[in-house]
């Protein structure tokens, strides 16, 4: 009875995933809301059993060695974070910064040594040679549309004081780019939907086969 039970329940939780075919409504919502507490509370309870617990208890064995003593920095960080609730919340920006500015340079540094050299250099390996140029360009490119920044640009018969009276516009090789950029980038997000699509159909006729088979040996 209760493996019916489970059986029944993912059956209807996935009709009403996939009810998000007909618009957005109750059931899916409902569905979602449930995927979203259960993964938090799940998320919630591996921490502290994988990384809290484990914390305390290597800090109440021997609170003055090397390694109990490095663990204050991370702890004082999530102290800053839980701070910003309260009218010191200025404090809260210090981690906050931390997160943005490592974060920042990991996908720098990602992007360059596990994109974009990966393909130049395999660019050589190539057949034919110009595909791999082609892709390599393609890589370049794409990474090289997300600027955010621009020259400042005075505004006609106005004089630029303190950032007032000027115009951002980025110059026309960055705009070019900026556009193939936006176009690769459309034609990536399409074929990745398309894949998804196709992965999520396949998933629902599995899903359906599953239970179907569940509920007959029963």
């Amino acid at each position: 009875m209760t493996e019916l039970s489970g059986v029944l329940i993912g059956f209807i939780l996935t009709l009403f995933i996939y009810s998000y075919l007909f618009g957005d409504n109750p059931l899916y919502r409902l569905a979602v809301h449930l995927l979203v507490g259960v993964s938090a509370a799940y998320t919630a309870i591996f921490i502290v059993q994988q990384v809290l617990l484990p914390i305390y208890a290597q800090i109440q064995l021997d609170p003055s060695a090397p390694d109990s003593l490095l663990w204050l920095v991370p702890m004082v960080m999530a102290l800053l974070l839980i701070i910003k609730r309260l009218p010191i919340a200025w404090l809260g920006n210090i981690p906050i910064a931390y997160l943005i500015g490592v974060g920042a340079a990991i996908g720098l540094a990602g992007a360059v040594q596990g994109t974009l050299f990966p393909q130049i250099l395999s660019s050589g390996r190539a057949t034919p040679a110009w595909g791999g140029l082609v892709t390599a360009l393609f890589t370049a490119v794409t990474l090289l549309s997300f600027q955010f920044t621009s020259a400042k640009k005075q505004t006609k018969g106005k004089a630029v004081t303190a950032g007032m009276d000027a115009e951002w516009t980025p110059s026309k090789w960055r705009q070019t780019v900026q556009f193939i950029g936006q176009i690769l980038l459309t034609i990536t997000f399409g074929a990745v939907f398309t894949a998804v699509l196709t992965s999520s159909i396949t998933l629902f006729i599995e899903r359906i086969t599953y239970f179907v088979g569940q509920a007959g040996g029963m």
